[in-house]
């Protein structure tokens, strides 16, 4: 209705000037006109206003230039805040020209940009469905209202113009002519206004142009004929296929039919010439009613060059979080895994990794791409290569710095190490990776498309870096707390989300991720209050959010978001998010709206905190790592904190656990030590591990007295833990700090003294306990164990005896029977007692136990003796036993009285199932004798059982 309105207006007042061409000109061809394109595309300045509110129903496009608004901006504010006049005198010259047939008045207006300008208005009055609609033509006078001749004659004008309405046709006729000749000027003007367009847009550095139905152009900007090396009159009224190359010309062609089809505006990016160009095209209805193909292109290579930057710095991020929290089978997986995506930041086809020696001076092959052993066809492939015959990788290690070559075909290029039947290589770039100021390997990547850059070695460099230390990591299992530092930032980028609220909280606006985030349109969203549509809570539930729209409507200024906020969408799912909050102003600076920007960061988040976690925590115990603690010292060494006590720990039997059961073993006894210390300490306490068996304990606000409390509550309580069969056991030392002048560092000092002096002393005791408790462990799982051990030990005695030996040997053969089991200490307790037949893994495992009990013996310097003899209880005569194959006298002889002692117990103890009669061993024995026994050992036995018949 309201656009049939304008129309019946705009026709209406357009009517005379048709009547004056129909009646006037004499020569002219009748023609057929659209009366409303003719206010649309007028020169002259037209407004339709709403007599009684002063609203502006509808504005054409010189009104839109002259003020400074867009149309939608105009059409939605009323005469008042234009005019410089009061309300109440802009009310009373509406009121005047709604009565009159026509009105014009000379008054000032104020642009968008502030300024003042004079205009003269005319204005006439329709009335259109009882509503009164007041038709004005504004024109600018300013640079004419010094010089009254002009002044007069206007005022001659307004005053003819008044008296049109009751004059004959002959004075209308007149008052045409008048008009006519103001038209002239007025397309004067907007010949002037057409030269300033077009020296606007050739002021561009982007491409614009236009084309016709037919795909020639009919319109370019200066940048289009610099773009094409041609003149103006070269390329309008041609086509892309007479003016730029054919290849170029099909992809215009593409996309400008693409646009024709489709009648909407149609975006692209398109490489070309080693840039980058980023194209909008649209339709464009043409006089002729046919529709031809606007276009803006610019030149986006620097910021898509940025943008690539960005994603290969994302991309390292992700390869360097994945390297550090993945887990891989070996570290040659991982340098494998690093590799492949190395290949992928740099773009890049193919890649090496090779280890280097320092002191052999020597590059050893580790990994490779996949694409490069099937492109090589080099028969026999150099795994390990000498420095000085390795050329430009020579170079790498000579100058400890990277080394880029962007044209291998250059003949200064040192090629050495790269047989004729190498891969083809074309550009490669050589990265060392320098650990503690050393050279552990040195990485190649070539053939990229294009040439390598500083930025790709930056890139690399950082990767590798972190990879190396994640692979040191593996290996030695020491805190990388300063190199995961190194990796602290943020790993992902979103777009924002845009949403724009009015005064009554309303939302009039949402961008695309807007609407992704809160899963509302804008069609749904809009003129809705904006609580609805972004529905915010605290991740806990019990703490209040401000919200940041109510506080700018409030406060006139910017707000921001606080931390742990929720973004609950419309289908249930939930985001965390950032945003900031700040005030629409108009053009008095008169808040109008709220815009609200926000982004997810749920993900981002959840990675920040893994990382800032591994940076501050030891990864195996979930304590403080050193690099925390180093700082916390620091920081909690003030006066307020006094008196600060330090308790410094180190595990005792660490390395016991792990050469007898294994590294799992020793890291569960370390995990049990930590919760240990958890549960022990205090809330404020810092407990952290300093590395391997090390543990500290800062203690702010805790006097002597209470530290020594806490020390020997952690020994008693850790005590009473128990990993396999190795007992906890600490050894802790403390110091207090009470002054404020004395040095932390002293205190720390101090206390890892009376550390290691508690650690000698604890050391002798867990070497006169340790194998004591490793037998009483295996006894504890298998009675039976510890019935064959002593009846072993005795065997052993009496065969010792028998054959004569020395009273030192015979204590020492006694003890090495009771012992000669003890390996066994690393097998289940359901393996230990089984009665069925043991499957071949079986066996492999219980094979294992006189090697197992060699180590353990080997620990303590009072078994150290025994070692030897319980290693071999299972070698053969035959030289077909255990572990090592031995054969004969090979064997120690006390090994052999073990075998004969252990195999006849075996065989007659009632514990075991199947056991036989002593007769029946005897003749066992009898027949392995020179086999599987030592046939002397054999035959002493049996002398001395049938002595004791």
């Amino acid at each position: 209705m309201r656009e049939n309105m304008k129309k019946v207006v705009v026709i209406f007042i357009l009517v005379s000037m048709i009547l004056y061409n129909n009646l006037m000109t004499v020569n002219a061809h009748p023609v057929e006109i659209d009366f409303y394109q003719i206010f649309e595309e007028h020169g002259t300045i037209m407004l339709l206003i709403d007599a009684n509110t002063g609203e502006i129903e509808h504005a054409n496009k010189a009104a839109s230039i002259f003020y400074g608004y867009s149309l939608e901006q105009l059409e939605s504010m009323k005469i008042h805040e234009i005019n410089v006049l009061s309300s109440e005198e802009v009310n009373r010259k509406m009121q005047e020209a709604a009565k009159n047939h026509k009105s014009n008045y000379i008054l000032e207006q104020r642009l968008a940009n502030g300024d003042i300008r004079t205009v003269e208005v005319y204005s006439c009055p329709h009335t259109y469905n009882g509503k009164t609609i007041l038709f004005a033509t504004v024109y600018d006078i300013t640079d004419k209202v010094e010089l009254e001749k002009k002044e007069r004659f206007v005022n001659n004008i307004l005053l003819f113009t008044l008296a049109g309405a009751a004059i004959i046709i002959g004075v209308f006729s007149f008052i045409l002519f008048m008009s006519f000749k103001k038209l002239k000027i007025r397309n004067h003007e907007i010949e002037s206004l057409n030269e300033l367009r077009k020296t606007y847009i050739n002021s561009y550095d982007n491409l614009i142009y236009l084309k016709d139905e037919n795909l020639r152009y009919v319109f370019v900007n200066k940048a289009v004929m610099n773009f094409h090396k041609k003149e103006e009159s070269e390329i309008i009224g041609h086509e892309d296929f007479e003016i730029s190359d054919k290849e170029l010309a099909e992809k215009q062609r593409e996309t400008d039919l693409a646009v024709l089809e489709s009648k909407t505006v149609f975006q692209t990016e398109l490489a070309w010439k080693d840039r980058i160009f980023k194209i909008i095209k649209f339709p464009v209805k043409l006089i002729n009613g046919h529709y031809g193909v606007g276009a803006f292109i610019e030149d986006i290579t620097e910021a898509y060059i940025n943008r690539k930057k960005e994603g290969k710095a994302l991309l390292r991020n992700q390869i360097l979080v994945d390297v550090l929290s993945r887990k891989f089978e070996s570290v040659q997986e991982q340098l494998d895994y690093a590799l492949n995506e190395s290949l992928k930041l740099t773009e890049s086809k193919y890649g090496y990794i090779y280890l280097y020696n320092e002191e052999k001076k020597e590059f050893i092959l580790n990994s490779w791409s996949k694409d490069v052993m099937p492109d090589c066809t080099i028969v026999e492939k150099q795994i390990r290569n000498q420095l000085e015959m390795t050329g430009l990788w020579g170079e790498v290690v000579y100058q400890k710095k990277p080394i880029i070559v962007n044209d291998y075909k250059m003949p200064d290029i040192m090629k050495e190490g790269y047989p004729e039947s190498h891969i083809h290589i074309s550009r490669f770039m050589f990265i060392p990776v320098v650990i503690d100021n050393n050279i552990v390997a040195v990485v190649g990547l070539a053939n990229k498309d294009y040439d390598y850059d500083y930025n790709d070695i930056y890139q690399m460099i950082t990767l590798m870096n972190g990879v190396w230390n994640a692979k040191e990591r593996r290996e030695t299992l020491v805190k990388l707390a300063v190199e995961r530092n190194k990796f602290l930032q943020t790993l992902l980028s979103i777009g924002d989300g845009v949403m724009v609220v009015n005064l009554e909280g309303e939302v009039t606006m949402l961008n695309r991720a807007a609407e992704k985030l809160t899963g509302w349109t804008i069609k749904e969203a809009e003129g809705r209050h904006y609580k609805e549509v972004f529905v915010l809570s605290h991740e806990d539930e019990r703490v209040n959010i401000e919200d940041p729209i109510e506080k700018v409507l409030k406060t006139d200024t910017i707000q921001e978001l606080g931390n742990n906020v929720v973004l609950t969408s419309r289908n249930g799912t939930q985001y965390y998010i950032e945003d900031s909050a700040a005030p629409i102003k108009d053009d008095r600076n008169i808040t109008i709206g709220v815009a609200l920007v926000f982004r997810d960061v749920t993900e981002k988040r959840e990675q920040r905190k893994k990382i800032e976690y591994l940076s501050t925590h030891d990864s195996l115990t979930g304590l403080y790592n050193r690099v925390f603690f180093e700082e916390e010292i620091k920081r909690l060494d003030t006066k307020n904190n006094l008196p600060i006590s330090i308790i410094m720990g180190d595990m005792n039997g660490l390395k016991l656990a792990n050469d007898i059961f294994g590294r799992e073993t020793g890291d569960l006894l370390l995990q049990k030590a930590a919760d240990t210390f958890r549960k022990v300490c205090r809330a404020g306490d810092i407990i952290a591990r300093m590395g391997g068996d090390e543990f500290i304990i800062l203690l702010p606000k805790t006097k002597a007295e209470e530290a020594e409390d806490i020390m020997l509550n952690i020994k008693e309580q850790f005590s009473k833990e128990k990993v396999k069969a190795i007992r906890g056991s600490i050894s802790l030392g403390y110091d207090t700090k009470v002054n404020e002048d004395d040095d932390i560092l002293l205190t720390l000092k101090n206390a890892e003294s009376k550390m290691y002096f508690a650690k000698t002393l604890d050391s002798s005791k867990l070497k006169r306990t340790g194998v004591k408790t490793i037998v009483s462990t295996l006894y504890e799982h298998s009675p039976k164990e510890a019935e064959h051990s002593k009846n072993v030990s005795k065997i052993c005695e009496n065969i010792g005896r028998a054959m004569g030996l020395p009273e030192l040997e015979i204590r020492k053969l006694k003890e090495a029977g009771f012992l000669h089991d003890i390996g066994k200490v690393i097998l289940d307790e359901s393996l230990l007692n089984k009665d069925k037949p043991l499957t071949h893994q079986e066996k492999k495992k219980i094979k294992q136990h006189p090697v197992v009990g060699y180590r353990i013996l080997n620990i303590f310097d009072y078994t150290l003796d025994l070692a030897e003899p319980v290693l071999s209880h299972h070698e053969r005569w035959d030289g077909t036993g255990y572990p090592r194959g031995l054969k004969g006298e090979e064997i120690p002889i006390l090994s052999r009285i073990i075998a004969v002692a252990e195999s006849y117990d075996v065989m007659t103890n009632k514990s075991y199932k199947n056991a036989i009669s002593h007769e029946e061993a005897i003749l066992e024995l009898k027949k392995n004798a020179g086999i599987k026994f030592d046939p002397i050992v054999v035959n002493k036995f049996i002398d001395m059982v049938k002595v004791d018949k």
